[in-house]
């Protein structure tokens, strides 16, 4: 019996001269499992959106059967992320359902434990791996139990482990007889199917069953593509124990710890040297900390003296290839570092055409092309093309083929293999097995340490012309921010302090009432006890006195500036002593006492708003405002819309940093921000990061309202 009827759609994306979905008709039967596969751009993604209602047909139609939930899990799972906690996020669904307290908590913790990830339940979102975060998204998917389950390459950017989690997991969940259609370009994935629909430029160029698709060797190959060759690791080995192997990298000692009490988030005693003209993969599974010793090479991280030297600074291309792109133009974004390194002229416009070829985006088809039109998989080899327009010796690559089509994937290896053959240093990370085989090289992480290494040489001879490289002289802007996120996600300390183990009502209680009286009180006297009450507060919250103090003196200047502005303003009262009078300026004791009284009152709303949000991460506050407002949810009033913003507010805020810390880095890399001594020069370098960052805010806002309406919230 078909749940599901596709006839003859069509859509187009504004400002594009193609349909994206051309003409599509299909049928999905009951507890069927289908498989829509096709390259990068052929219209899968748009299809599932069709499917799922997120986005309207220009023409067709999509008939789904009565009363049948749909759901379906995000190719990217932090866009899908509600709420900050764990099981929270998981409750979402069922909670917009109606459906009674007891059985979302069954529910819950029932599908937390389908993909194991139970005994992460009361942990913060932002702190999950990228594989613990999509087995999350899968669960609140789960939770609202969907009679049919659409995932938009949902495991393409999981570890192995991880990977074969879900896929065990979709057996399971079809073998009880729901329906599942899968959008990927995996052939693993095809293969767990029971039907396919193969798309081309927005096209079906095969609909049957997956026996009559692998039974026809073209089918295969228009999705596989070429087959990725095995290098013999055993030559770089060899090359290097005869000491023809030039060093070009050499780490030593390299130790690195988050600005959190997390044991997992740390690198350990590294030890390890990268060779000229080589080509090297770096593997382990999602968590083990491959990107952030990428990040620590190429000087993005903190390090101690002498732990990292090479022959010339390292560059590296960050997996979010979107935040790594500045400019409107294909052209002008690669020519972006070149520029700030002076590069001008015939020699800037050779050196962007050299690597838009290089990174297969012809310049002559790209160099005009708007940017942010381009698609996921061109974006990607863009942000590529504005690394290897920096032109150094090493070049680092983190995870360069996530969520690309085998044909894209194969052209951005080649390419690292061309650059390995021109005498550059490469190095990549990656959970794919035949890429890591491709490799001249494979350094195992896991849990912050080297557990393998295929070319470890029995004597390390380092050259003496090897220059050490420290941090960014910008990167201490990177870890402001992470400290921010840390701050707003709501990460476990090591011990709660005395206000945070009060229930999470009393808690907001408590600090609306000191932050009220902190406003309205006049009296000097009282405003100044008012201040002492508010410092022991904000200290029993676990706010560091010294930091309180550090606060209130960086708003000084900012409160004398206003003190000037009362004295020459308020006015003074009738016949009281006038210790100085000069022009409009007027000194008195009531306007000394006013004017301290308001330094007061600001410094215990300061000290108030300090000690709350470090004692009542997001879901405390949430716990307590359905508490406190309970008694208006009685009359009818829709608190739960007011709720709901906070919550998405609170979401919303480490999902920015995140985009922020990604743009700065690709601006730090490509000497967007150069020397940032002072704090003008500090603010002067921003103003670059301003439009990218509206856009990934478009961008992500866009995406959590599609993940709310998958949720059935309305």
């Amino acid at each position: 019996m078909s749940v599901l009827a596709v006839d003859n759609v069509k859509f187009k994306y504004p400002l594009r001269d193609k349909f994206a979905v051309d003409g599509v008709s299909f049928q999905i039967e009951k507890g069927s499992y289908t498989a829509i596969v096709g390259l990068n751009g052929s219209g899968k993604s748009t299809l599932a959106r069709l499917i799922c209602g997120l986005d309207l047909p220009q023409s067709g139609s999509v008939t789904i059967e009565k009363d049948l939930k749909i759901g379906m899990v995000f190719q990217s799972p932090k866009n899908q992320i509600v709420s900050s906690i764990v099981i929270r996020d998981t409750a979402f669904g069922p909670q917009n359902l109606g459906i009674k307290k007891g059985e979302i908590e069954l529910r819950t913790i029932e599908c937390l434990n389908l993909v194991d990830m139970l005994y992460k339940a009361k942990s913060s979102t932002a702190a999950l791996s990228l594989g613990q975060t999509q087995k999350i998204a899968l669960s609140g998917i789960l939770a609202i139990s969907p009679e049919i389950l659409v995932l938009d390459e949902a495991i393409s950017m999981l570890d192995p482990e991880s990977r074969h989690d879900i896929l065990m997991f979709l057996r399971y969940w079809h073998k009880c007889g729901n329906t599942i259609i899968h959008i990927t370009h995996d052939i693993e994935c095809v293969e767990e199917a029971d039907n396919v629909i193969g798309m081309e430029s927005g096209k079906v160029f095969f609909y049957g069953t997956k026996n009559a698709f692998f039974s026809d060797e073209q089918n295969v190959m228009r999705i596989k593509g070429e087959s990725i060759p095995c290098v013999d690791k055993a030559l770089l080995r060899t090359k290097v124990e005869a000491g023809k192997a030039e060093v070009s990298l050499s780490a030593r000692n390299l130790n690195f710890r988050y600005n959190n009490f997390s044991e997992k988030n740390q690198i350990r005693d590294l030890n390890f040297d990268l060779y000229k003209g080589s080509l090297t993969a770096l593997t382990g599974p999602s968590g083990a900390g491959k990107s952030t010793i990428l990040e620590l090479l190429c000087g993005l991280l903190e390090c101690g003296e002498n732990q990292i030297k090479a022959i010339s600074r390292p560059v590296l291309a960050q997996q979010n290839a979107s935040a790594a792109l500045f400019e409107p133009f294909a052209a002008d974004d690669v020519a972006f570092g070149p520029r700030n390194k002076g590069v001008c002229g015939a020699p800037l416009k050779e050196l962007v055409k050299k690597s838009m070829d290089c990174a297969a985006l012809p310049f002559e088809e790209f160099a005009e092309r708007n940017t942010f039109a381009l698609s996921g998989g061109e974006q990607r080899r863009l942000s590529i093309a504005g690394i290897l327009a920096l032109d150094s010796d090493i070049v680092l690559f983190d995870e360069p083929t996530a969520a690309l089509d085998s044909y894209s994937r194969n052209q951005i290896l080649k390419m690292m293999r061309s650059l390995a053959d021109e005498g550059k240093t490469v190095l990549f990370s990656t959970h794919k097995r035949e890429e890591a085989e491709f490799a001249d090289r494979e350094i195992v992480i896991d849990n912050g340490m080297i557990v393998s290494d295929s070319c470890v040489a029995s004597v390390i001879t380092v050259k003496n012309d090897l220059k050490e490289f420290s941090q960014h002289s910008a990167a201490g802007i990177l870890k402001g921010l992470r400290n921010a996120n840390s701050s707003v996600s709501g990460e476990a300390k090591e011990k709660p302090s005395v206000i945070e183990k009060l229930p999470a009502f009393l808690r907001v209680l408590l600090f609306l009432a000191l932050f009220t009286v902190s406003l309205v009180v006049r009296p000097l006297s009282l405003c100044a006890i008012l201040f002492v009450v508010s410092a022991v507060y904000c200290v029993l919250c676990g706010f560091k006195l010294k930091n309180l103090l550090r606060s209130c003196l960086k708003i000084l200047p900012f409160l004398l500036f206003f003190t000037v502005l009362q004295l020459i303003f308020h006015p003074a009262l009738q016949n009281e002593i006038h210790f100085t009078t000069w022009k409009y300026l007027t000194i008195t004791p009531s306007k000394i006492f006013f004017c301290l009284a308001s330094i007061l009152r600001t410094y215990a709303s300061l000290a108030c708003i300090c000690g709350f949000f470090v004692s009542t991460p997001e879901y405390d506050l949430i716990d307590g405002l359905k508490i406190l407002l309970k008694p208006l949810s009685l009359i009818k009033i829709p608190v739960r819309y007011f709720i709901l913003i906070i919550e998405i507010v609170f979401r919303f805020i480490p999902l920015l940093i995140d985009e922020a810390l990604c743009i700065i880095k690709t601006q730090i890399i490509r000497g967007g921000l150069g020397d940032v001594k002072g704090k003008m020069k500090k603010i002067k370098s921003l103003v670059p990061l301003v439009v990218p960052l509206i856009i990934q805010t478009i961008k992500r806002s866009e995406s959590l309202a599609d993940a709310i309406t998958m949720r059935y919230f309305k």
